[in-house]
């Protein structure tokens, strides 16, 4: 049991210390991880492998040049018991699913976090960030922690949180950053698959999955800060993307071939889809203007697909697609915006705003969000 994060995170480091680590620029946020185990820096190098690595070999020499985020990723088959007696508050899941996924205590100097169903367990206060249980199993669990330690960073600096992708195109032999759009839409209808849907047009590099932190407002340029995680993609989306093929075996493959579109539909099963794979010669890119916003508000069951760009202002029922609240794996900081639908339309007020409504049709809205662009399709 901790009871405080500054302390326990110090006590644990000491116990089990690192042998191997790693750092990385991901496009302003710097951050070092470490490891009691070689074999999960590997892992890290291999995901992270669009990325700018720190040249500092050590996490000391990395701290001297510049802010450094300090991960330590401590690889055990079973976590210790960080919470001792203490009630945890457990967060909400969908009735589908079996029970949460995780549970966190507050402490004065931070957060404890507890994933459930894996294990692990997470601590993180202003300069201490921890990971502790069986790591090697759960890779994209430490993942997720890395970037959700980049969304608190950029929210602390003013953006907003949005729950999106986002594809740019850059301009042949410009500085500029790449236009930029997002592409939000309320759970299942498909953002990943369209901004992967886009990617197959080899102007269209990749800037963000899931999450986007958005500075910006009226009458200042919008700018899209993506995080570095890989597209998880359902064997739907596999099978109707030939670029995506690598990432299924054969046997995968005929195996899911044979479900219904239903059935494809339903599935909870997830592949990484890491975009120097599936995608050589185009980039992930971090950072972005903010060109425009598709906003994806069809069903399988619609009638013919229409896209119309709208006002954010006159179509709030529409925010919640967008707007995500940070998780508990964040603690709010200094600097930052208010996290209401007004904010959310404020920021948007200069932006291009397109709804995609009526049928699924992935041809149809990767060349209607073309044209938000600014590019004809091919």
């Amino acid at each position: 049991m901790i009871s405080s994060i500054r302390t326990g995170v110090a006590a644990l480091r000491a116990e089990h210390p690192p042998v191997a680590g790693r750092g990385w620029d991901f496009d302003g946020f710097r951050v070092w991880v470490d490891s009691t185990t070689p074999a999960l820096i590997t892992e890290l190098e291999t995901y992270f492998a669009d990325f700018r690595r720190l040249a500092a070999p050590t996490r000391e020499q990395a701290g001297a040049e510049g802010p450094l985020t300090w991960i330590s990723a401590i690889e055990l088959a079973e976590a210790p018991d960080l919470i001792g007696a203490r009630e945890l508050t457990v967060g909400e899941y969908k009735p589908t699913v079996k029970g949460p996924k995780e549970g966190w205590l507050d402490l004065a100097d931070g957060r404890v976090v507890v994933k459930l169903r894996t294990g692990m367990r997470f601590a993180y206060g202003v300069d201490e960030h921890l990971a502790i249980g069986p790591c090697l199993a759960n890779p994209n669990q430490v993942v997720n922690f890395v970037n959700n330690r980049m969304i608190q960073w950029a929210l602390h600096r003013g953006a907003l949180l949005g729950h999106a992708s986002a594809v740019g195109h850059r301009s042949a032999g410009g500085d500029a950053l790449p236009r930029t759009i997002a592409i939000a839409g309320f759970a299942g209808m498909g953002k990943s698959t369209l901004a992967l849907h886009m990617m197959n047009d080899r102007r269209i590099d990749f800037v963000s999955n899931d999450r986007v932190m958005v500075h910006g407002g009226p009458g200042r340029p919008g700018r899209i800060e993506g995080v570095p995680k890989h597209p998880r993609i359902n064997p739907g989306t596999i099978l109707h993307n030939p670029d995506l093929a690598e990432v299924m075996t054969e046997d995968e493959r005929v195996r899911f071939a044979a479900l219904t579109t239903d059935e494809l539909w339903q599935l909870e099963h997830k592949f990484d889809g890491l975009i120097h794979q599936c995608f050589p010669g185009q980039k992930f890119l971090l950072q972005g203007e903010f060109a425009g916003l598709v906003l994806l508000n069809w069903s399988r069951e619609g009638n013919q697909t229409h896209a119309r760009r709208i006002t954010i202002a006159e179509r709030t029922e529409l925010l919640p697609a967008l707007i995500k609240e940070p998780g508990v794996f964040y603690r709010p900081g200094p600097g930052e915006r208010e996290r209401s639908s007004a904010s959310y339309v404020e920021m948007l007020a200069d932006t291009p705003v397109l709804e995609l409504s009526g049928t699924v049709d992935f041809d149809y809205g990767r060349d209607a969000a073309l044209d938000l662009l600014g590019l004809p399709p091919r």
